[in-house]
């Protein structure tokens, strides 16, 4: 098993102060943006070996699984079936692995806190 840290998603109370932080406090670089005029705002940003993904609230599109929970913690999978099957069935999964409408495939579960964390094939694996 090889679960990969890839992107922490936050749902900022205020999208320019949160992108003001990363950003000008932190130095951290935008690599992609969407939204406005109307619709949600988002950013990806990146410093160095960690990434943040902000999306404003409410993330209308942003990303839901199962019972419209929202992960927070994303992590890249080689092969989403495989590493699906090491887990014991149980409450604690949200979603099976399915298909995402931005054209990834993930799975995911809810630790004991409540924690939501998508397991995601992000660049195609193996079956």
């Amino acid at each position: 098993m090889n679960d990969r840290f890839d992107h922490l998603f936050i749902r900022p109370a205020d999208f320019e102060a949160s992108l003001a932080f990363y950003r000008d406090v932190l130095g951290w670089s935008v690599s992609k943006t969407w939204g406005g005029n109307g619709n949600g705002r988002g950013a990806v940003l990146s410093g160095g070996g960690v990434k943040v993904v902000l999306a404003e609230r409410p993330a209308e599109s942003g990303a839901v699984a199962g019972n419209g929970a929202r992960p927070d913690v994303h992590l890249d999978i080689h092969d989403i079936d495989a590493r699906f099957r090491t887990l014991p069935k149980g409450a604690h999964i949200v979603a099976e692995p399915e298909q995402t409408h931005w054209g990834t495939r993930w799975f995911v579960v809810r630790d004991p806190d409540g924690n939501v964390i998508a397991f995601e094939e992000l660049h195609g694996g193996g079956g």
